[in-house]
């Protein structure tokens, strides 16, 4: 009962320390933006006009890369569908081409069997004559 006593204690004296430790990262993380932010605006080489200016056209080149490079990629894609499109009906065709051959194939061999078959039936009825 005592040794839960401590532990209690001790687990309590811990969590106090925790907090403060996050409650000064806290305070430090927004002293530290504040003190940042007023820095950049009191040393700021260019008004605020020229900064949003600089800042709008930025943003208006990043849009244009942006769909420059979106419609590189769709053309990219349409070419290699394309390819694509084109393998697999060359594919096709070949398919179509190699089922033809298997076809009369097996209509030959299947001729072949029947003719087997035929002369061994006619075999076998002389044999029983």
């Amino acid at each position: 009962m005592i040794g839960r006593y401590f532990e209690e204690k001790r687990r309590e004296i811990q969590r106090r320390r925790r907090m403060d430790v996050a409650k000064n990262i806290t305070v430090g993380t927004i002293v530290g933006s504040t003190v940042g932010a007023l820095a950049g605006i009191l040393f700021a080489p260019k008004s605020g006009k020229e900064t949003r200016e600089g800042i709008a056209n930025i943003s208006k080149e990043t849009v244009e890369n942006i769909k420059t490079t979106v419609n590189e990629q769709m053309e990219a894609t349409k070419e290699w569908t394309g390819k694509v499109k084109t393998e697999l009906m060359e594919n096709l065709e070949e398919i179509k081409g190699k089922k033809c051959k298997v076809k009369e194939d097996l209509k030959d061999g299947a001729e072949e069997v029947s003719e087997t078959v035929k002369e061994t039936l006619e075999d076998i009825k002389e044999d029983i004559k």
